[in-house]
This record gives C-alpha cells, sequence and structure tokens, in this order.
C-alpha cells in the first residue's frame, strides 16, 4: 500500500534483470525488509506475465534485457507497463553509470529514477531509490531524480539543484566568470554572487578562485561519478 503524500509502505515489487545471481541477492534481501511482494524476471516477457497477474506498485529494472522480447530494453518495458498503470514507479537499476547515455523519451527519464549498481553500497540505497521512484511518478515536486540528488545519511551528497549542476559543469569545461555570465545571460556580479553560494553550499574553503575553482570541478566530477 502506498500513503497519499507518495511515500512507500510495503509496495508490491517487481524486479528484472538478466544477471540471476544479481536478481535472487537482491529479492532475498529485498523480502528480508519486509516489502509486501517482491516478484522477478529476467526478461521482458516473464516481466509483463507477472506484472498482468499480480500490479506490482514498482518495477526495478536494468536497462540492458539482452535479446529477449524482440530486443526489449527496460526502457521499453517501462513505457509498456506505463500505459496500464501509469503510476507505476520505475528504478533504472544499471550498469550504465551515466544518464545520459540512456536513450529513452523524456516523459519517462524525467518520471523515473535513475540507480547505477556501481553506486550500490548498502540496502539503504535502493529502499531510498524504491521510495523516490514513487514520488516522481506521484509527487514529482518533492522527489530526486537519481541518487547524486539526495541528501541523507544513505547517500551521504549534497543536494544539487540542475543550476547548480549546470553551473559546475560550465566551470569544468573551463569558462571564466565572465564567459559563463554571458552564457547564461545574467550579470558578471549575479555570476560571481551564484559561484559564491554554490562553493557556500558545498563546502568549498574560499581561498584563492583558482583552487576554489579546482575543488568545484572536482566536486563535480564526485557527483557525476568520474572520481571515486
Amino acid at each position: 500500500m502506498l500513503t497519499i503524500d507518495g511515500a512507500v509502505t510495503n509496495p508490491k515489487l517487481l524486479i528484472v534483470d538478466p544477471d540471476k545471481a544479481l536478481l535472487t541477492n537482491l529479492a532475498s534481501a529485498l523480502n528480508a525488509k519486509k516489502y509486501g511482494i517482491v516478484g522477478t524476471a529476467i526478461e521482458a516477457t516473464a516481466a509483463i506475465d507477472y506484472f498482468g497477474r499480480v500490479k506490482p506498485d514498482v518495477l526495478i529494472t536494468e536497462i540492458d534485457l539482452g535479446n529477449g522480447l524482440h530486443g526489449t530494453t527496460g526502457v521499453d518495458l517501462g513505457i509498456h507497463l506505463r500505459s496500464s498503470f501509469p503510476m507505476l514507479g520505475i528504478v533504472f537499476c544499471t550498469s550504465i553509470s551515466d544518464k545520459s547515455l540512456i536513450s529513452a523519451p523524456p516523459r519517462i527519464i524525467e518520471s523515473s529514477y535513475f540507480l547505477p549498481k556501481s553506486r550500490i553500497t548498502k540496502m539503504d540505497i535502493i529502499e531510498l531509490a524504491i521510495k523516490e521512484s514513487v514520488r516522481l511518478i506521484r509527487s514529482p515536486e518533492t522527489a530526486s531524480h537519481d541518487i547524486f540528488n539526495i541528501n541523507s545519511p544513505a547517500t551521504g551528497r549534497t543536494t544539487l539543484a540542475k543550476s547548480d549542476i549546470g553551473l559546475l559543469a560550465l566551470i569544468a569545461n573551463g569558462l571564466s566568470n565572465k564567459e559563463i555570465a554571458a552564457t547564461k545571460n545574467i550579470a558578471l556580479k549575479s555570476c560571481e554572487n551564484a559561484i559564491a553560494r554554490l562553493a557556500k553550499k558545498l563546502e568549498v574553503p574560499h581561498t584563492t578562485e583558482t583552487n576554489q575553482r579546482v575543488m568545484l570541478v572536482r566536486t563535480y566530477f564526485k557527483h557525476i561519478g568520474k572520481i571515486q
């Protein structure tokens, strides 16, 4: 069952992954956490059959499902199941580490949760992903889209808005404050203030501009997963 605000209480889950060992381990771990029902499938045909019988609240799926149902991907599966159950929460729990590499309609990406397998260090992260996936479809204004945007003991990361990440990306690309201001069509002073606020938010100390920018760049790459 689900609460009205989108928080999850004993949701029914469907996990789809061609890796049988991973599938078994994840299902066992979630069963131990007292989730309502945890169904599993290694390909799309079995997933669709299970869904028709049980109507899970959340789909947790790898994107690359192998050759299965006419090359169906986890994205295709999510779109298909959402067509019959629009309120389905979706977690793309995938070996793909960069969300920008996913070929999918914006509507499915924006309403689903992205979780690289390489970032799963504890069950708390999976549980958080399940909860946020439901919020994304039911209360999107309160939700986070991926593991890098959540400020919690489970992730230890600082919440970053899209505008924050965009600003960090421009700094990482070597643009000066003047160039960033021109790119964003804002005053130079506004740009400087935005960078100062972001540095404070990320607890990057204010030393020399060069050192601070280097640290901001390192923070950016940590958030996109290129620095461990």
